[in-house]
């Protein structure tokens, strides 16, 4: 492609107002029914339950304070997942660090205290991101640290294969056929 070309682009998208002058995106919709998520999210390799239960808390979220207060089974409902699945995906999400959550409570009209919903904070994607890149650094140089020292005790079990750690144990020498027992008494 060439440069007239994606100037040419450019300029058509620029006119149609779906683009700045910058090359930013600029969205203008009359109709909130829509939200967006961020691209890191598909590299954290989430299961897809935990996925479905991100998008949705993303999608009712409260856009001032990202903070969002359903309950299991509203999210369940919503998702068409189990209670318990949900359950878990959330445990996995507050792991990965994509959400935040505080449990929360409430007072009836007769002064009891109960168990409400949780509240959950949806912060910067970017954090769990890194995070999740910098556990998969260490694993891989983990693995390959154990190679490494794999390495190693080969060429030490080649070198000196009598003194191997792991030299197989010589079998004992089977007996001689010919020097069995004769019978002490004779006929």
């Amino acid at each position: 492609m060439t440069t007239g070309t994606v100037k040419k682009y450019l300029a058509a998208l620029v006119a149609k107002e779906l683009i700045g002058e910058d090359g930013t995106s600029i969205l203008k919709c009359k109709d909130k029914n829509f939200f967006t998520l961020p691209n890191e999210v598909f590299l954290l390799r989430l299961p897809p339950s935990a996925f479905m239960v991100y998008a949705y808390l993303l999608l009712i979220e409260d856009r001032r304070t990202h903070t969002c207060h359903p309950s299991y089974n509203t999210i369940a409902a919503a998702t068409g997942l189990a209670k318990n699945t949900v359950i878990k995906s959330i445990s996995m999400l507050l792991e990965t660090g994509l959400i935040t959550v505080e449990s929360s409570s409430y007072f009836d009209k007769h002064g009891m205290k109960w168990k409400g919903n949780n509240l959950y904070t949806i912060p910067p994607v970017r954090p769990a991101a890194d995070a999740f890149h910098q556990r998969q650094l260490q694993r891989l140089e983990l693995e390959a640290k154990r190679r490494r020292v794999l390495q190693r005790q080969k060429e030490y079990n080649r070198r000196h294969p009598r003194d191997a750690l792991c030299a197989p144990i010589p079998a004992p020498a089977a007996p001689d056929p010919s020097q069995q027992c004769k019978p002490l008494c004779g006929p």
